[in-house]
């Protein structure tokens, strides 16, 4: 099966309340080889995180079945809400990297929700960035800014904030620390 048929038959996700997941086939490990999902040799599954989970469903390239009846995206949203209150948020940015066509996988805390890679570089090269999201009219305090730069700089990644609107727009600035001591 060619990648462009692979997304004509959809890929049943199951959701049993705690997560999101599917067996191991030729179409999930096709989408697994981009970016989506987690293998869990010990289970033979596939988990998706919960952004995952809603973007397959809203772009329609899975279905998800809960109990013994698909769910609708708007259902799905609200039984997962209930265990993130940043759901929404990070959803958006997720679908918004996405479309921009780049490689999103978990980060490494809920100050750092995504590592993004570079066009092309999944699997090849580590991730290049680092997402530590804002709302807009919320406040971050400069130390916490500073410790999230100091965070990404050891780990050799770039720091973007992700900044999402009212009208859940995003907008990407890139974040670097600067010595100004030796100028």
């Amino acid at each position: 099966m060619s990648p462009e048929e692979t997304y004509l038959v959809k890929l049943k996700l199951y959701f049993d309340g705690e997560k999101v997941y599917t067996e191991v086939s030729e179409q999930s490990l096709a989408l697994l080889s981009k970016g989506y999902g987690q293998l869990d040799k010990e289970n033979g599954i596939i988990t998706y995180s919960n952004v995952e989970a809603l973007y397959l469903l809203e772009s329609k390239m899975a279905s998800v079945i809960s109990g013994n009846s698909e769910t609708s995206f708007n259902e799905l949203l609200s039984a997962l809400e209930s265990k993130s209150e940043t759901l929404w948020r990070d959803y958006v940015i997720y679908r918004d990297l996405r479309n921009r066509r780049y490689t999103i996988k978990e980060g490494f805390s809920p100050d750092l929700i995504f590592r993004v890679f570079e066009r092309g570089e999944f699997q090849k090269e580590a991730a290049k960035y680092l997402v530590a999201p804002l709302s807009e009219g919320k406040s971050i305090k400069l130390s916490k800014l500073k410790q999230l730069l100091s965070i990404c700089r050891a780990l050799k990644k770039e720091m973007i904030i992700s900044v999402i609107d009212r009208r859940n727009e995003v907008v990407y600035y890139l974040a670097n620390q600067v010595d100004l001591r030796n100028v």
